[in-house]
């Protein structure tokens, strides 16, 4: 017999009702927890058993039938930040008063509340009370207690129960975690154990198995160079109509190469890169590793302010550019180095790079209110690329889409990989990352055999872009979101290709992945099981694995597959990177992700949420605590919240609350533009009175009310229409944005849009009107006045090839 308990599983008893006998020291425990708080021994036992369904299922809302009486159900509440005392007492409440005053079932969704029943019998203890058996055809959970002075019995109907869980593990887990909440009723419901001592070392030592260990790793830049060496001729890249050779990128990175090193760039200088998608790109990427520095990329689309909180955060030495003319990097006082227009070097200057010097920072939003950089070294890159190479063998003469901006560390990937193969990269051009035509034709081109989406842009894609064939398209990339199934269908039914789900953050790299051609299971499509050198786990608040099936947050090791922490933030590295329960050698760490997963007894990861108010906008990391900071930081604004909302397309978009005096939307969102990126902006601001608050002070964020249809309008201008081609295109944008009112100048993305909306709207445009509107055309002047503009423009260039009679005939058309 365990200290906690025994699961009495005996002939004759179904293992939906499983009888159980407290251990001695236990019961002895529950007495005295039950006299400390002043409540009675069951209301002990019910609370252990709220706390361990919520700790399986997440649900907060659990009605309580207190049998026999059959009282009308109390309903209760568990959240994870609760303590034990607190649950316990509200069990108390309900076996002894009945209702309180908490919210009614009736009122909350479906699925989410769940029938408890719990009867108590004083009296001699002994085996399974019969009525336990009887209730356990209705399949609800169902406890019976039976208490005498000595021993305490009982028996558990567990109801619905995890996968890969049977009912006398269930009814352990029940045990294990009431044995742990006697013995310190102050801990939070998350912090306390589920198993057993023995259980969690067994599955710590299972998942330090099926890892990789890779030898020989190279920096990306002697990847790079060992391709120049054995494929001088080949083409890697290719962009905007021209290409260039293995040798010709070599030698003008090369050159760029002397020119930082004759700047002072050496080992470990941060030199930040902002570059169109380009040719000009590589060459700059390339040349800051050659130098033994690492790159800090930025967008050359940014905010300026933007742009100088990470420069100066990051203290760069030097900003690489295309053009030395770019005014507005003009006041971060640091040299603007030109990429050369021409020109090379057969040998890069002298410089000893290894794998343990950093490569590149990446900066991702911040909760604090300004974005925090992730230092990530050449051994954790290469890595990937090592992981790369040897599940999809990339050959000389392979196409690789390179679409995605450079912020976003998936570039890397697009980029490296086909470099480091031989292969070549095949460019977007610059801001048509969006443009499913363009994407189209870059997917269909011979032997394009790689792409990366993430899960919305896909959708997207299929939406909107025409049919193509590909049929060189061997795989298909997700990642930054969670997938769906019915995305998964959809993709099966119109490509040939594989579709791979992978998960990673920037702090690790992709860890883990899912294939398939179908998937039957509940829920999105898994995140899957580990890849390369990383080692998955998934732990409770006290860093103790939990069992298979029951949430946790996902925790990831590797040995040379972490980043090194955060530029200059040792409180918040300290914090994310812990020292591993389960390491493999002295020292090693493990990264804390945020991320609420459940694992199957398979190693199969399901992604369930967040745990904390960090949220995905198009697969971009945001956290809202850095965008409140930044409306917090206008003079009018005396409190703020940002939440997620969900809109009339399934997209999530961020609502931003505000409380203050003498705002207006335009101002603030104007304010916000100046310092955010584009998909940190909130679609909508709600002026409130007050932010809604728990009884405990905390901010309310169920209480935010759901953006109206007012808020969404609020930034919509009064200037109509002046012509009927204006008129037509502000209704397309009415329609697409499901909004009332549009001004002619009004910013598209300041009233609702997005750039998947700006898919749709062109579209729509396109399909209107017969021409096309490219997606960067429409970035650069995103209001009904400049698509109008771009409308008669490609219109006239249509009719100026056409005879008048042709003319004649297309305009009557439109």
């Amino acid at each position: 017999m365990s200290i906690e308990g025994t699961p009495l599983v005996t002939p004759g008893h179904t293992a939906e009702a499983v009888p159980f006998r407290l251990a001695p020291q236990v019961r002895e425990q529950v007495a005295r927890t039950a006299r400390r708080h002043g409540v009675a021994e069951p209301a002990v036992l019910l609370a252990a058993l709220l706390a361990t369904r919520f700790r399986h299922f997440r649900r907060e809302h659990a009605e309580v039938v207190a049998a026999p009486d059959d009282r009308r159900p109390a309903m209760l509440t568990v959240t994870g930040d609760a303590a034990f005392a607190d649950v316990l007492r509200a069990a108390d409440r309900a076996l002894t008063t009945g209702p309180g005053a908490g919210p009614v079932a009736d009122a909350l969704p479906d699925g989410t509340v769940e029938r408890i029943v719990f009867e108590h019998t004083p009296g001699a203890a002994g085996h399974a009370p019969a009525t336990a058996r009887e209730r356990a055809a209705d399949g609800r959970p169902h406890c019976v207690v039976r208490t005498a002075d000595q021993d305490l019995t009982g028996s558990l109907v567990c109801g619905s129960l995890p996968s890969d869980c049977t009912a006398g593990e269930w009814t352990a887990r029940f045990l294990t975690l009431l044995a742990d909440a006697v013995r310190r009723p102050a801990a939070r419901v998350d912090e306390l154990a589920l198993l057993s001592q023995r259980s969690r070392d067994d599955i710590g030592a299972a998942a330090n198995s099926g890892y990789e260990d890779y030898r020989g790793l190279r920096t990306l830049h002697e990847a790079f160079e060992e391709s120049v060496r054995r494929h001088p001729d080949a083409v890697a890249v290719e962009a905007g109509g021209r290409s260039a050779t293995y040798a010709e990128l070599d030698g003008r990175a090369n050159l760029l190469a002397h020119v930082l090193a004759a700047a002072g760039i050496g080992a470990e200088s941060l030199v930040a890169v902002c570059v169109e998608r380009s040719a000009d790109l590589l060459v700059a990427l390339l040349a800051v590793l050659k130098r033994g520095a690492a790159f800090v990329p930025l967008e050359p689309m940014l905010p300026a302010e933007r742009v100088a909180v990470i420069t100066g955060d990051a203290r760069v030495a030097a900003v690489v550019v295309q053009d030395a003319r770019t005014k507005r990097l003009d006041g971060l006082g640091v040299p603007l180095i030109p990429v050369p227009a021409e020109g090379g070097e057969p040998a890069a200057p002298p410089a000893t790079v290894s794998l343990d010097q950093a490569a590149y920072v990446y900066y991702t939003s911040g909760s604090t209110g300004t974005p925090k950089g992730a230092v990530i070294d050449h051994r954790c890159a290469a890595g990937r690329l090592e992981w790369l190479g040897r599940r999809y063998g990339l050959r000389p003469g392979d196409r690789v889409v390179h679409k995605t901006p450079l912020i976003f560390d998936v570039a890397i990937w697009e980029l490296f990989g086909p470099l480091a193969a031989g292969a070549t990269v095949l460019m977007a051009d610059p801001g048509a990352e969006s443009d499913v035509v363009h994407l189209g034709q870059l997917l269909s081109t011979e032997r394009v055999v790689f792409a990366h989406f993430v899960p919305s842009m896909l959708n997207a894609y299929l939406n909107l872009a025409p049919q193509v064939d590909c049929p060189d398209l061997r795989w298909v990339q997700l990642s930054g979101e969670a997938a769906s199934a019915s995305l998964l269908e959809r993709f099966a039914e119109r490509f040939t290709a594989e579709l791979h789900n992978l998960y990673g953050q920037t702090e690790t790299s992709e860890v883990a992945g899912w294939e398939g051609r179908s998937y039957d299971g509940q829920g999105g499509l898994p995140i899957g099981r580990q890849i390369g050198v990383y080692r998955l786990f998934v732990l409770d608040e006290a860093l103790r694995p939990v069992p298979p099936g029951v949430p946790g947050e996902l925790c990831v090791s590797g040995i040379g597959g972490l980043s090194r922490g955060y530029l200059r933030r040792p409180a918040l590295t300290a914090d994310r990177f812990v020292p591993h329960p389960y390491p493999m050698a002295p020292g090693e760490r493990l990264y804390r992700t945020g991320d609420l997963v459940a694992m199957d007894a398979e190693g199969n990861v399901q992604y369930l949420g967040r745990l904390d108010n960090q949220v995905k906008i198009r697969g971009c990391r945001v956290e809202t605590g850095e965008v409140e900071a930044v409306l917090a930081g206008h003079p009018a604004v005396r409190e703020c919240a940002v939440t997620v909302f969900r809109d009339d397309d399934g997209a999530d978009q961020l609502a931003a609350y505000v409380v203050g005096d003498d705002w207006d939307v335009s101002g603030l969102a104007a304010f916000a533009e100046q310092r955010l990126p584009g998909y940190m902006l909130p679609a909508v601001y709600v002026p409130l009175q007050e932010l809604p608050h728990t009884p405990s002070g905390k901010l309310d964020r169920q209480g935010l009310p759901a953006p109206s249809l007012d808020d969404r309008q609020a930034r919509a201008g009064a200037d109509s229409a002046q012509s009927e081609l204006e008129e037509q295109v502000a209704g397309l944008w009415r329609d697409v944005l499901g909004v009332e009112r549009i001004g002619r100048t009004d910013n598209f993305f300041a009233v609702g849009g997005n750039s998947l909306k700006s898919l749709q709207l062109l579209n729509r445009v396109n399909a209107t009107f017969g021409v096309q509107v490219a997606v960067r055309d429409f970035f650069a002047l995103p209001t009904v006045e400049g698509v109008a503009d771009a409308i008669e423009k490609a219109l006239t260039e249509l009719v100026a090839g056409l005879s008048e009679e042709e003319a004649a005939r297309l305009l009557s058309t439109l």
